[in-house]
């Protein structure tokens, strides 16, 4: 377990990881197969996940079947998912993140972002790690991603935003899951920030710049917590809402270049230091062509919200 951490690190590019250097077991009813705690510690299912992971240790080098090595990989992409919640920006750590978590949107972004960058990665974990020596055969079998309600809306909005700012979706992804829950906004809408407005919004107006695209943000995610994974339609409809999403922050992005395009003499002096301040918010310009946030049929009951047995939280 010591390498788990560092090597999510090492892969991800990140600046450091919040674990603590605490693991310990779920208790063996628990649902979930592993967590990331509030206190930066680790927890893992005692049978899935450790009992899995002490198997493949204890018969080292032998040849499995693949059930054998997809339980191993299950296990292993557990850890990852558990390790990359961990992952923080300078300043900042796992826990601080974590009232965030607790809205939806954030919820929503959280635990897709992380698992399509496991996703992305679990094969490079499993090399660096030499894990290949110890269950050959375990990078060539595949284990069924969670969070299928989520995922289509995080993957569709990080493909729009990576085209928007010519990179991939899966950089995108990966930039996003860097950081904790309370900034993975933030790094989107500064990506759209930087690729579009930095020329026209003066210095001191691009945090409240950046703040009101990450607002637009949110609605279309929050409005898809609670779906259901085994719900074609949900399914369907998140990919919806992450288009929603990245259309509402393309408004809005298109919204601040209109106002500081008309205002570039007040750009100009708050970029000479004469003490002019920026508005609290920009003209407010609807947006032609801009679709509603995806919602449920009203006869569509919601999903209790109960995760697979094999999901990380």
């Amino acid at each position: 377990m010591a390498e788990q951490a560092q090597v999510a690190v090492r892969i991800t590019g990140a600046d450091h990881t919040s674990w603590n250097r605490v693991w310990d077991v779920l208790e063996a009813d628990d649902r979930r197969w592993g967590l990331a705690c509030r206190d930066n510690s680790l927890r893992y299912h005692p049978e899935h996940i450790v009992e899995s992971l002490r198997t493949m240790f204890d018969r080292a080098g032998e040849r499995h079947g693949d059930w054998t090595l997809q339980r191993f990989k299950e296990a292993i992409r557990v850890v990852l998912h558990e390790n990359i919640h961990l992952l923080a920006a300078r300043g900042t750590s796992h826990s601080t993140g974590m009232d965030a978590y607790k809205e939806p949107a954030h919820e929503v972004v959280e635990e897709a972002t992380t698992e399509l960058a496991t996703q992305i990665l679990l094969d490079k974990y499993i090399a660096e790690l030499d894990l290949e020596r110890i269950a050959p055969g375990i990078s060539e079998v595949s284990t069924p991603p969670p969070y299928g309600e989520y995922r289509p809306a995080v993957e569709r909005f990080a493909n729009a935003v990576g085209a928007r700012v010519e990179l991939s979706g899966d950089k995108v992804i990966l930039l996003m899951a860097v950081v904790n829950a309370e900034d993975k906004f933030r790094v989107a809408a500064e990506l759209l920030y930087d690729k579009t407005l930095s020329d026209v919004v003066p210095e001191q107006a691009r945090a409240g710049a950046v703040a009101e695209i990450e607002a637009a943000m949110k609605p279309a995610f929050a409005s898809i917590h609670g779906y259901d994974a085994n719900d074609p339609l949900d399914v369907k409809m998140s990919a919806m809402a992450g288009l929603q999403a990245f259309q509402q922050a393309n408004a809005k992005v298109n919204d601040l270049a209109k106002y500081w395009s008309a205002n570039q003499d007040l750009r100009r002096s708050m970029d000479a230091g004469l003490g002019a301040t920026p508005p609290l918010h920009s003209a407010q310009v609807p947006t032609p062509g801009a679709a509603p946030v995806p919602r449920r049929s009203a006869n569509q009951p919601q999903a209790h919200r109960e995760p697979p047995t094999s999901r990380g939280d």
